[in-house]
């Protein structure tokens, strides 16, 4: 699927999975012993929590660190919260983990909270339920004065390569999609939803009820960042009023689906669709509870872990390495891959020899080049302001063709979010 030229005279041509080309349904995976849920807030002192370990737990609750905050996880079982702990994102993002023993699991208990409130469907409700369900739909734009939305997206492609899971629920769950797309335009009063899909999902795109537009298959032209892109050109093109923030609101497949979903069963669908590709290469598609470990997962596909393999969660391009069989699927996990240890090239740390691969390839035309030498030197604010990091779509295309291997892809990512930290800071004391 991946193929690069000898002396980089034609761009990669990486081209993305097909659904139809995955076979069998999703297998389903169970967590055995407990699952564990990351709500995306920190706390200081574990006394001024909410949640107290052995706490009972019903599946479908909501679980926060304070009454009524809008950060939160869904317990996707019952059973009791056994461990309480601080917890790092990959990015440094700080994270509070919330370990769920499931030894009562026999013993399941709906929390009717949503059910009772779902009645009819309103913004708030999603947004107090909505937000942990898989794909992780965000309904803060729509509350945004700053914000004018023109159109609801709804992305039925999927960002990286190997993924499909959007491509999936396009195909086999459109109903549910359309339930979703009706009640986002009721809830939000938007009318008009585009639903973006690849060629070969058209047809089965156009009961959707909205807007069917086609992508290319060629990486990253599936990238939700410049997808949007496309759209705002269109708009300005247009006509469309200047001085807003944003004309659109994006949601992918899965989340309109299980949305759709939500509401018409009262009952909050968390498994998560995502493709396990194990060490020989084989793509099977697996429906996980969010917050399986990731032991249980390899335990159900009959995969080990030996000295030197890698795990990776997210697709090849943009995905992150994880160090520990415990760690969970969470609400975005669209892909795991499992690489053996004779399949991973080593990191040789050789100097930029400014060859331009990256420049060539970049989607959005960052001088990745130059952009480089300040991330590897710290000098983000340099970096943001004379060489457009924040043009960068995170796509990861200068990672995959540097000649030196230089991990551009997270260097990028990691000034990005020290810089949104830093200005977040700046805000909270000025």
């Amino acid at each position: 699927m991946m193929k690069r030229s000898f002396f980089g005279i034609f761009k990669p041509k990486l081209e993305y999975d097909v659904i139809d080309d995955i076979k069998g349904e999703p297998l389903v995976v169970s967590p055995q012993k407990k699952i564990t849920l990351f709500i995306d807030q920190a706390y200081e002192k574990i006394s001024d929590v909410a949640l107290k370990v052995g706490d009972s737990v019903k599946r479908g609750q909501k679980l926060a660190l304070t009454p009524g905050s809008d950060r939160y996880a869904l317990a996707g079982r019952s059973g009791r919260i056994a461990g309480i702990s601080p917890f790092i994102g990959i990015s440094g993002e700080p994270k509070t983990a919330v370990d769920i023993d499931l030894s009562d699991e026999g013993r399941q208990e709906d929390d009717a909270d949503f059910k009772n409130s779902s009645k009819p469907p309103t913004l708030k409700n999603a947004r107090d339920f909505l937000e942990g369900l898989p794909g992780k739909p965000e309904f803060d734009v729509f509350s945004d004065p700053g914000k004018s939305i023109r159109a609801i997206v709804v992305i039925g492609v999927d960002a990286d390569l190997y993924g499909v899971a959007n491509q999936y629920f396009v195909k086999n769950n459109i109903i549910s999609i359309k339930t979703g797309i009706d009640i986002l335009r009721k809830i939000t009063g938007v009318l008009d939803v585009v639903l973006v899909v690849p060629q070969h999902l058209v047809q089965t795109a156009g009961t959707a009820g909205a807007i069917v537009k086609t992508v290319d298959s060629r990486y990253p032209a599936a990238h939700p960042r410049l997808i949007m892109r496309h759209f705002q050109e269109e708009a300005v093109r247009g006509g469309a009023a200047a001085g807003k923030k944003s004309d659109f609101a994006v949601f992918n497949a899965e989340s309109v689906a299980t949305l759709g979903a939500a509401y018409n069963t009262g009952r909050l669908p968390l498994e998560k669709t995502l493709l396990f590709v194990s060490k020989d290469g084989n793509k099977r598609l697996a429906s996980v509870l969010i917050g399986t470990p990731l032991k249980d997962v390899l335990n159900a596909f009959g995969e080990t872990l030996n000295q030197g393999d890698r795990v990776i969660f997210g697709g090849p391009m943009t995905g992150v390495s994880v160090y520990s069989d415990q760690h969970p699927v969470t609400a975005d996990t669209d892909t795991i891959i499992i690489q053996d240890s004779s399949q991973i090239m080593e990191q040789p740390g050789t100097p930029c020899i400014n060859c331009g691969e990256c420049v060539r390839v970049c989607p959005t035309n960052v001088p990745v080049n130059l952009l480089i030498r300040f991330l590897e030197a710290g000098q983000y604010e340099e970096a943001a302001g004379q060489y457009d990091l924040y043009s960068c779509i995170d796509c990861g295309f200068c990672a995959y063709v540097c000649e030196s291997r230089i991990p551009i892809f997270q260097y990028i990512k990691l000034a990005k979010h020290t810089l949104d930290r830093m200005n977040a800071a700046e805000v909270t004391h000025a």
